[in-house]
């Protein structure tokens, strides 16, 4: 384990800004709405905020606020916040992010898990990147998938000393959670899972109540209409790497398209990091 501070060279701030005024931007969609993915528009609206109004040097101010290592587990090289409480007592907490998504999800709420106003409700925060994202390793081999990351965070907790902790996950970190609790249950207090995944029983399904059924019918759609991303990324991933990694648009696009789900999609302005851009793997393809 090693101290670690975050320092993007500003020649690479200087380049991502460049390919951003650079973009070759494609035609129109023929559709008014999100049917056929992010709207030309709203893209280049995006991707301008990112190139001229984005602070990349705010967040990394930041994220220098809280201290961070480095660590290494099954051979790869793992950044990690570890915000520790000031009540001893505090209960560690491992916190894991999804795609697209990275620890600066959780930067507003260590503070207030940290030290609440009831000392009894702390915790300890541990704030790992998935492999491949923000500023963990990449791996050079297959295998890293769900449960190859939930035993090296049940190593990572024990290398930091904690012997009972909590786990809390969102999306792909849902699925890293619960297996972490599978395998490390001896250690686990609890866990909390956004949202809680659990495979719809086929043998209920001529006794299911309407909203079961509305349910069923939006994962159908989903399955349909929303997850290209997902099946390119699940079984193509190098292919779709290229333009991923070296055009910030398509990152952008990607990531928007998949966190905003078309129609629903605010206004809000979330960036993928310029310092590593978006990574071409994903628990999903190991």
């Amino acid at each position: 384990m090693t101290p670690y501070r975050i320092d993007v060279p500003q020649a690479d701030l200087d380049d991502l800004r460049d390919r951003l005024r650079r973009t070759r931007w494609p035609e129109r969609e023929t559709v008014d709405d999100w049917s056929q993915g992010v709207p030309l528009a709203y893209l280049r609206d995006l991707c301008d905020h990112w190139a001229t109004g984005y602070d990349w040097r705010r967040l990394e101010s930041r994220l220098n606020a809280i201290p961070q290592l480095r660590v290494e587990l099954g051979g790869l090289g793992i950044h990690v916040l570890h915000a520790r409480s000031p009540h001893p007592d505090a209960l560690p907490l491992v916190l894991t992010h999804g795609w697209p998504g990275s620890i600066v999800e959780f930067l507003k709420v260590i503070g207030p898990l940290t030290d609440p106003p009831d000392p009894a409700d702390a915790f300890h925060v541990v704030c790992p990147s998935l492999p491949g994202y923000g500023f963990s390793d990449k791996p050079t081999a297959p295998g890293w998938g769900v449960e190859r990351i939930a035993a090296a965070w049940a190593e990572l907790m024990a290398r930091l000393g904690y012997a009972r902790y909590g786990a809390q996950g969102g999306d792909w970190g849902t699925s890293v959670t619960t297996s972490l609790a599978q395998q490390d249950a001896a250690h686990l207090a609890g866990i909390h899972l956004n949202p809680p995944i659990a495979a719809p029983d086929p043998a209920t399904y001529d006794d299911l109540t309407d909203r079961e059924r509305e349910s069923l019918a939006a994962l159908e759609h989903a399955a349909r209409w929303e997850d290209g991303y997902s099946l390119v990324q699940g079984t193509r991933p190098q292919t779709v790497g290229y333009g991923l990694v070296d055009s910030p648009p398509p990152c952008a696009a990607g990531s928007w398209r998949s966190s905003a789900h078309g129609a629903t999609a605010t206004a809000t302005r979330r960036p993928c990091s310029p310092a590593t851009r978006c990574s071409t793997t994903s628990p999903s393809t190991g």
